[in-house]
């Protein structure tokens, strides 16, 4: 397949083009090392494993080479990921070369570097890198043994994101929903299956020591979902994001509060914006989002609610709206009528009026302020250049 069959396979599979691009950019600014580990369960093998070679080959395809990690009877399915109509492999010569980190023979399905318990992790990638090779670990860990293993290869590599695949596809609650996002530090009941994988992963992240380190719980036909849209298709762990709340500019850095809204809008915003009087600034510490806020006689104004792209996945924007509203138990705002997240206003609103291209939304108003702040709004200039300025 050419660059623009391999893009266009990714778009069908996710249904999403602009998130796709977004991490396929962030993804490959990212020492490739350190992109992810993924470990296929036995049990996802014998479901999934055809969807989980497809997935594979498109990464290796768009230039990415996560880690793949497979227990010892994973080992058998070698002869799907080479299999040709001529050629089929011993389970005796695969271990044998398995040793020697060698490219298995057959045909080329999938371009991987096959290695059994490697001594030096990082140098085993690496060599397959050089190679433009997906690199296959294959441990003789089994069952809860595999986690220690998965701790100890995540730290050496210093993965970015571990991503664990299993026949149920994320983490439930005893409701039996599937839960999107997590933190380490949650208190919250799951299933009691899934109590013990949330803490074989607490155990992984606290060994890491890295606070960046995510796990993503997902299934193989999921893969490519959870990597490349916002939404996910599992259950991503991931540390508590921390919020901060500033009464007003003096410690924050003004260029990276300027860069998050600009980005986060798609436009600049207009000359003497940071002239207004903010009563607080509601700030995630690594500028993943924010929210600014401003009195008024009718209650708290949200001015502006900006969150990084890539961050939308992980739960910045909820921890910072309910961080402000601990702040501010009466607040309203406005928001284009096309913009996405109005659905979302929608649900979180007590009340809400459409007027032209604007819906206006509040939380905790009393009825007979509502005219005045619709009026206010109504009045509001834009804060934003024009989408079409030169």
């Amino acid at each position: 397949m050419n660059p623009q069959e391999i893009l266009l396979k990714l778009l069908e599979v996710t249904e999403n083009s602009k998130d796709s691009f977004q991490f396929l950019k962030l993804f490959r600014s990212l020492e490739p090392e350190k992109f992810a580990v993924i470990h296929a369960s036995s049990e996802t093998l014998t479901e999934s494993a055809e969807a989980f070679l497809y997935n594979l080959k498109l990464l290796q395809k768009l230039q990415l080479f996560p880690v793949v990690v497979l227990e010892k009877d994973g080992v058998s399915y070698a002869n799907l990921f080479y299999r040709s109509p001529s050629s089929k492999i011993s389970l005796e010569s695969i271990k044998d070369q398995l040793e020697e980190g060698q490219e298995l023979p057959g045909s080329r399905n999938l371009p991987a570097k096959w290695f059994r318990n490697p001594s030096n992790a990082l140098d085993s990638v690496n060599s397959s890198l050089k190679e433009k090779k997906i690199p296959v670990f294959v441990t003789d860990q089994g069952g809860a043994e595999i986690y220690p293993y998965l701790s100890n290869l995540c730290k050496e590599l210093k993965t970015k994101k571990l991503i664990l695949l299993t026949a149920r596809s994320g983490l439930y609650s005893p409701e039996d929903k599937k839960i999107s996002i997590i933190d380490f530090e949650s208190k919250d009941s799951l299933q009691k299956e899934d109590e013990i994988l949330f803490g074989e992963c607490k155990r992984i992240f606290e060994y890491t020591n890295d606070p960046n380190l995510q796990i993503a719980i997902t299934s193989a036909p999921g893969l490519l979902k959870e990597l490349f849209t916002i939404k996910g298709s599992g259950t991503l762990l991931r540390k508590k994001n921390k919020i901060e709340f500033h009464h007003d500019l003096k410690k924050i850095d003004p260029k990276r509060l300027n860069e998050l809204i600009e980005d986060s809008f798609g436009r600049g915003l207009k000359p003497g914006f940071w002239e207004k009087e903010f009563s607080g600034i509601v700030l995630e510490s690594e500028y993943k989002g924010c929210a600014l806020i401003q009195n008024t006689p009718w209650g708290t104004f949200l001015s502006k609610f900006a969150v990084n792209e890539i961050a939308r996945g992980e739960g910045v924007g909820r921890d910072i709206w309910d961080e402000m509203l601990k702040k501010t138990p009466t607040l309203f705002w406005r928001a284009r009528a096309e913009n996405t997240i109005s659905k979302w206003y929608a649900k979180e609103c007590s009340g809400l009026q459409k007027e032209g291209i604007w819906i206006y939304f509040w939380i905790g108003v009393q009825d007979k302020e509502i005219p005045s702040i619709c009026d206010f709004l109504r009045n509001l200039p834009e804060d934003l250049e024009s989408k079409h300025q030169n």
